[in-house]
């Protein structure tokens, strides 16, 4: 089992760079800070200004910074609420209460003259009945 012996036990150990190129051929990395990968946008004065400013007036003063986080939860909760329910409402306006309410108004504003006479036909032997009733009561 030679190859679970360490390289670094073995007399012939070179670094793992030797191996590759020469020294005098490596391009080490200078130390510093890089250049920025940014966009067209994100390369404008104005957008680095706006960010500047979240930076030092949001995020370091704790009230606009929940006052933005509860804003944005508010927006997200109704922008969703009627979306959604709001749709939902929408497309069944005609089985709520309210649609019952305001066509029963107006049924009762526009309903057609009812005719007495149809119904006083039938009222009449359950009056005479009723009367015919009394008199036997009163004997």
């Amino acid at each position: 089992m030679p190859h679970l012996i360490s390289n670094l036990v073995e007399k012939a150990y070179t670094p793992y760079t030797a191996r590759l190129a020469p020294r005098q051929l490596w391009s080490r990395p200078a130390l510093g800070r890089k250049p920025q990968k940014v966009s067209r946008f994100g390369a404008d004065p104005t957008v680095k200004a706006t960010w500047r400013l979240i930076r030092t007036w949001v995020c370091h003063n704790h009230k606009v910074y929940y006052t933005y986080a509860l804003l944005c939860a508010f927006s997200v909760y109704h922008f969703w609420w009627y979306t959604c329910v709001g749709y939902y409402t929408r497309r069944n306006e005609h089985r709520s209460l309210e649609w019952a309410i305001r066509a029963e108004k107006e049924y009762q504003a526009n309903k057609p003259a009812e005719e007495d006479e149809e119904y006083d036909d039938e009222e009449e032997p359950a009056e005479e009945a009723a009367a015919d009733g009394a008199e036997e009561a009163e004997e």
